[in-house]
């Protein structure tokens, strides 16, 4: 088996790493590496679909990964995904799983985006201790809901450098509304030099909102500022707002599992920050 990195290194490296146990269960063999990278999922506000379009995410790559996909609510939200999800309650108390595999926490302690993905934890702190630990060695690949902290979020990505391994993912509602209030965050990020490399991810939330003009324009207005921008057409699935388990998922659309797998690929060793790229609907 591979020595686990660094307590540092393994966000700031680039290139496939080797996965350790997570647990208590047995480490896989040194040859079962991954190219997936964490990410930190951001709103440009609220009720744009931040939650889900990270679960999913995080569920859509527990294909490949298993429990080391994992789910992590840093929203500072009381969000409702791990019941959405139908999650099963593991043995350690506060964590559960869901129906693809993935591993859900909800951390009421340390939960600052830094502290949970980069600085050491202090003793006694076993709730942002274990992000850390799986973080920082390889044991798992964390999608993290920042919900609209897009000012801690960025800072994050920025004081760290890790634009090149953590990938950065913005979710905004093509509405009018939502579409101008998102306008400080682009600012914000791009300020920060973090904006070339995200992803944007327009999420349609509106069953009756002539959504496709505006998806093209945004598309049209971030093609270069943005490493790629991926489009969510409206699911009635989703816009249910109720359950989203395995059951509800196999009745997704065709396009939004589309969509997700695009973005899944985006937050690949070699992807993000290289290209532009819309998925049309």
């Amino acid at each position: 088996m591979s020595e686990p990195t660094s307590s540092a290194s393994w966000l700031t490296e680039t290139g496939h790493r080797p996965l350790i146990g997570v647990g208590g269960r047995a480490p896989q063999p040194a040859r079962d590496v991954v190219s997936e990278r964490p990410v930190i999922v951001c709103g440009t506000s609220g009720g744009v679909g931040t939650s889900v379009v990270s679960a999913l995410l995080a569920d859509y790559r527990a294909a490949e990964l298993g429990e080391r996909s994992w789910w992590v609510d840093l929203s500072h939200n009381d969000s409702d995904m791990v019941e959405r999800l139908g999650a099963d309650e593991l043995a350690s108390k506060g964590w559960w799983q869901s129906g693809r595999g993935t591993t859900l926490r909800s951390p009421t302690e340390g939960s600052s985006i830094p502290t949970a993905l980069y600085a050491s934890p202090p003793e006694g702190s076993s709730i942002p201790r274990a992000l850390y630990e799986a973080s920082t060695t390889g044991a798992a690949i964390p999608v993290v809901d920042a919900g609209t902290r897009a000012h801690a979020a960025a800072a994050t990505i920025r004081d760290h450098h890790q634009t090149g391994a953590a990938t950065p993912v913005l979710v905004l509602s093509p509405r009018p509304d939502l579409i101008n209030r998102a306008r400080r965050v682009f600012s914000l990020w791009e300020a920060a030099g973090v904006l070339e490399h995200t992803a944007l991810v327009v999420c349609c939330q509106i069953p009756t909102l002539n959504h496709a003009a505006l998806t093209d324009m945004l598309h049209s207005a971030m093609t270069g500022r943005v490493a790629a921008v991926v489009a969510v057409d409206y699911d009635p699935v989703l816009g249910s707002g109720t359950a989203l388990d395995r059951d509800a998922q196999e009745r997704l659309s065709p396009h939004t599992w589309d969509a997700i797998g695009a973005l899944a690929e985006l937050t690949r060793d070699g992807h993000a920050g290289t290209t532009q790229q819309v998925v049309s609907r």
